[in-house]
């Protein structure tokens, strides 16, 4: 199959197993891209433009919460997403680029002529994005070991949306998964695991202009007094229950992060993302150790550009001080100087704050290698780490789970990362 279909095909065959579209009511605002056509959106993986289920409400009443009227929404296959980003001109010297992307979206938009956009109107912009997301996701799919089929057997969306409205969302939810195939080896059999890489229902994106709007948005449905880029999650109660996971968020406004260029806005969604995903994966129980987290982030990031990195903060931190382009000269100085950071090390940090700018650089780089490595291995170890019986991504649950899946110690791995690195990357 020529490799520009792939994604596409997988977005078309699920859309078989999805329900019908609802009604598009947008007034005379009609999108530049689908025209809101059933069939055309249904052959791009597109579900609707709205109204859906978003936050802790959903996307009509957060456009009443901020009165942002002029807001625009997608759903996709596994994505719902809402903007009110500006137009963007596109850069004479990206034209090429831009042009070669676009041209991918036109062989499933009739609508869009990529020799002719200069710049990139709402419309674009979300729908770009969605496919940039999608994208992704598969990728990330297939660095799994699992596929999309796989997590197919566990419960559609509604079925939670069922169990949350019941007085036994155990009891329901377990009826379901008794009846159900089958799944595949390796997951585990926790009745909340849905078919989002194993969150219950989509992961939710949300791109906002204007910092007020985005702070008032983090205080009204999350808590927070900032207008700092936030991941989320979402959680509902149902009755007699503890809350239980629904899905995985990612916010910014663009002003308050000073996102210019539209390549900018990809690199922190595809880091921010990543690391949803991540958490997601088998359901949202065992957070994957902070480094890999972060390794992860950016190395989906720096897959599509070196000129925009993303640092995760703790709380109370503002910016990283220290910040370069490209990063495998640094990490090349770093083992000359005997300065990097070991996965033992790596391994004992539990919060942003512990990496600096290095640990960073370093965080990917092992991550690159471990991949490179041996993916099927790779796989595994994401795998077990995510699955971990005691719940808990501690210094011996990783010493373990390594020693397990690629039979190195800490010591081990280290010294064969060192000798990829030297073999690998350039000194300058």
């Amino acid at each position: 199959m020529n490799p520009r279909f792939a994604f596409w095909s997988v977005c078309i065959a699920l859309l078989f197993l999805t329900p019908p579209l609802p009604a598009q009511s947008h007034g005379k605002d009609v999108c530049t891209v689908c025209g809101f056509d059933p069939e055309v959106m249904a052959n791009a993986g597109i579900q609707n433009h709205g109204p859906f289920i978003f936050l802790k409400s959903d996307s009509e009443e957060i456009m009443q919460t901020v009165g942002a009227f002029d807001m625009v929404w997608l759903e996709s296959i596994h994505f719902r997403l809402g903007s009110d980003l500006k137009p963007w001109k596109i850069p004479v010297k990206d034209r090429k680029a831009y042009r070669a992307e676009l041209t991918e979206l036109a062989e499933f938009f009739p609508m869009v002529h990529p020799k002719k956009i200069k710049v990139l109107d709402k419309w674009m912009r979300i729908h770009l994005m969605a496919f940039r997301m999608e994208k992704a996701y598969q990728h990330l799919m297939s660095l799994t070991g699992y596929t999309e089929e796989q997590f197919l057997v566990l419960p559609e969306e509604q079925v939670f949306v069922d169990a949350s409205a019941g007085e036994d969302w155990k009891g329901d939810l377990e009826k379901v998964f008794l009846a159900s195939p089958k799944r595949a080896p390796g997951m585990p059999g926790w009745v909340g695991l849905g078919r989002y890489f194993g969150m219950p229902m989509k992961f939710e994106i949300l791109m906002m202009r204007y910092e007020e709007d985005f702070a008032l948005i983090k205080k009204h449905y999350i808590g927070h007094l900032d207008s700092h880029p936030q991941r989320w999650h979402l959680t509902w109660r149902p009755a007699n229950t503890e809350p239980v996971s629904r899905a995985l968020w990612f916010g910014l406004s663009t002003e308050a992060d000073k996102i210019k260029h539209d390549q900018h806005l990809h690199n922190a969604l595809l880091h921010n993302v990543t690391i949803n995903i991540l958490d997601g994966y088998m359901l949202y129980l065992v957070e994957a150790p902070v480094w890999l987290r972060i390794g992860m982030g950016h190395y989906m990031s720096k897959r599509n550009s070196d000129l925009y990195n993303f640092y995760d903060l703790d709380e109370g931190s503002t910016t990283q001080t220290k910040d370069s382009h490209r990063w495998e000269p640094i990490v090349r100085k770093l083992i000359g100087k005997n300065d990097a950071i070991g996965y033992a090390d790596l391994s004992r940090m539990r919060s942003f704050g512990d990496l600096d700018f290095e640990a960073h650089v370093v965080a990917w780089s092992k991550v690159c290698f471990l991949m490179q490595y041996d993916g099927k291995k790779f796989g595994r170890w994401i795998t077990a780490l995510k699955t971990a019986k005691d719940l808990t991504n501690n210094l011996s649950t990783q010493r373990k789970i390594l020693k397990d899946v690629y039979g190195w110690t800490f010591a081990q791995a280290d010294a064969a990362w060192k000798e990829w690195v030297l073999a690998t990357y350039p000194l300058k």
